[in-house]
């Protein structure tokens, strides 16, 4: 009797009264992520199994009545610890949305300190919100008066830290910045290595190793991941495939397409008509 391999599943949902705010639902089983970034808050919790990833050097195990606190541009991998795989629900919410609740708090913009934390509160909160979240059967009231709730909630069990980016020899927090903010002003732009460096005063060589060391990954990589956060806030806007992908600097369509579904397992319209 032949028995056939799990198969990845991954779904994305837009709740249409909280802009920005992106929920997904997956079951992994072999897809494992490379290292990469995201532009917003990834918050998310594991509902079946055991997700392993690694967090600046270190290594996290994330389980039931554990909840992810991913800060944004914050490096990181993801695969299952087990051959069974897991089931992770995820929630990102935008900068600007988390600084606003940050400031109705009297807190300066929010960072979390550890990139996962064990609350079985927070965990039983998040799952009940996200499933709330992902019917839209609420009105827009409650739905945010929810979501504000767990905000609220979350950053007063887990205050807010500092992280300190290690610049070793030489490239430091603010050359670092100055260059990933270049990258996401003109994402579209076929940024040479050279131009980079020497925005720093570095040769390539030295530029490409130190943004590899604090970044924890390559800025081709980097850059690549840009483009495909923001491919994906342009399709929920309802911004044509090929358009896209010409606007973010990949060569064509074909290549966009090849990129996203290596990253998010879904093809670009395939996501697009699961969001609008």
């Amino acid at each position: 009797m032949s028995t056939t391999a799990p198969i990845e599943n991954i779904n994305y949902w837009r709740h249409p009264s909280l802009s920005g705010i992106e929920l997904s639902q997956a079951k992994f089983t072999h897809f494992s992520f490379d290292k990469h970034v995201h532009l917003d808050y990834h918050l998310g919790v594991v509902t079946q199994g055991v997700q392993q990833f690694v967090n600046k050097g270190s290594r996290y195990q994330l389980g039931q009545h554990s909840l992810s606190t991913l800060n944004p541009d914050e490096t990181h991998d993801g695969h299952s610890r087990d051959a069974e795989g897991y089931r992770v629900k995820v929630m990102s919410i935008p900068v600007e949305y988390m600084k606003e609740v940050s400031q109705e708090l009297g807190l300066n913009e929010h960072f979390f300190t550890a990139p996962m934390v064990d609350d079985s509160i927070l965990y039983q909160y998040f799952i009940q919100l996200h499933e709330l979240l992902i019917q839209g059967q609420c009105t827009a009231l409650a739905s945010e008066s929810r979501l504000l709730s767990f905000i609220h909630l979350l950053l007063e069990r887990h205050p807010s830290g500092m992280i300190r980016l290690n610049s070793p020899q030489g490239l430091s927090k603010l050359q670092l910045g100055l260059v990933k903010q270049r990258m996401h002003d003109e994402p579209w732009h076929n940024t040479q290595l050279e131009a980079l460096a020497s925005e720093v005063n570095l040769s390539k060589f030295q530029f490409l190793r130190q943004f590899k060391q604090a970044a924890g990954m390559t800025p081709h990589a980097y850059l690549k991941r840009v483009r495909l956060e923001l491919a994906k806030k342009s399709l929920c806007h309802g911004t044509l495939v090929a358009d896209v992908a010409q606007q973010l600097g990949f060569f064509d369509q074909s290549h966009l397409n090849k990129a996203f579904k290596q990253a998010f397992l879904l093809s670009p319209v395939q996501f697009q008509r699961r969001m609008l």
